[in-house]
C-alpha cells in the first residue's frame, strides 16, 4: 500500500536498424518502476525482446507488439535490449 508519484517522464521514442540498449537499472530516486508502451512498430526482420532479470536471478525475455506494456521494477531488476534492431522500423 505504498503510494507511486511521477516523478519524470520520457516521450516517445523511434529506434532505428542497429539501435540496443545496454544490460542496467534505474536510479531509484527517479525510476523505482518504469513501463514501456509499445505504441507503433515497423518491419522488424527479427524479434526484439526487452530483457529483465527479475529478482530470482531469472531472465525474462519479452516480446511486444503495438499496444503492450511492460511494467517492471527498473531501479532493483536488470533490463536491456542487448540484441541490435533488426529491420527497419
Amino acid at each position: 500500500g505504498v503510494e507511486v508519484e511521477q516523478t519524470v517522464m520520457y516521450g516517445l521514442r523511434q529506434y532505428t536498424e542497429g539501435a540496443r540498449l545496454l544490460t542496467h537499472v534505474d536510479r531509484h530516486a527517479t525510476h523505482a518502476v518504469s513501463l514501456i508502451v509499445n505504441v507503433a512498430q515497423g518491419n522488424l526482420t527479427e524479434p526484439w525482446p526487452v530483457e529483465v532479470q527479475d529478482h530470482a536471478d531469472r531472465l525474462h525475455e519479452v516480446l511486444m507488439t503495438p499496444g503492450d506494456v511492460v511494467y517492471y521494477e527498473s531501479a532493483k531488476c536488470l533490463h536491456a535490449r542487448n540484441r541490435p534492431m533488426k529491420g527497419p522500423n
